[in-house]
C-alpha cells in the first residue's frame, strides 16, 4: 500500500466528518449556541496528534481547557499548532461540507448539527476511543469563550 493511499483512508471526508460531527455534539451539549465557526479548525490538528488524544479521551464533562493545556508536552504541541491548522485547513472544509450534506448543518457564526452523535454508540474499538476525544474536545472547547482559546493556544493562522 502506498503511503498516499494510506492518507487517503485516513483523511477520507466520510471519517473526518464523523470527527467534526462528534465535536460538534460535544460542544452543543454544554453550549446551546455550539461553538465558534473558527474553532471547528482546532479539531483535526488536536485529534491526529497521538498525545493530545490520548489526554483527551480521559477527559469528561467537568473537565477545563486550563488544566488539560498546562503541560510541558503541550508546549511542544502549541509551538506547531499555527501550522498545523493550515496543514488541515483543506480537510476540515472538506469534512464540513461532508458533514453538512449528511445531516443540517447550520453554517453562520456559530456551527450548529441538527443532530446529536454519541460517541459511546461507535463498536469499532479503534474509532471508539477517536471519536470520545472529539466529543470531549468540543467539550472543554464548547465552555470557553473563543478569544480566550486564541489567546490561551497563541492562535494567529484562523
Amino acid at each position: 500500500m502506498k503511503a498516499s493511499d494510506i492518507e487517503r483512508l485516513i483523511f477520507s471526508p466520510f471519517h473526518t466528518s464523523k470527527i467534526l460531527h462528534h465535536f460538534l455534539s460535544g460542544a452543543k451539549s454544554v453550549n446551546s449556541k455550539c461553538i465558534k465557526t473558527e474553532l471547528v479548525y482546532l479539531a483535526l490538528p488536536f485529534i491526529y496528534n497521538k498525545q493530545a488524544q490520548n489526554k483527551l479521551k480521559f477527559l469528561n464533562k467537568n473537565s477545563k481547557f486550563n488544566p488539560f493545556i498546562e503541560n510541558k508536552d503541550f508546549d511542544i504541541f502549541r509551538s506547531s499548532l499555527n501550522q498545523k491548522i493550515n496543514d488541515y485547513r483543506e480537510i476540515t472544509n472538506t469534512a464540513i461540507i461532508m458533514l453538512a450534506n449528511e445531516i443540517d448543518l447550520e453554517i453562520d457564526k456559530y456551527l450548529m448539527p441538527s443532530t446529536d452523535i454519541q460517541f459511546n454508540t461507535e463498536k469499532d474499538i479503534y474509532l471508539k476511543p477517536i471519536y470520545k476525544s472529539s466529543y470531549n474536545l468540543g467539550v472543554i472547547l464548547g465552555k470557553e469563550q473563543y478569544l480566550s482559546v486564541f489567546k490561551k493556544l497563541r492562535i494567529t493562522e484562523i
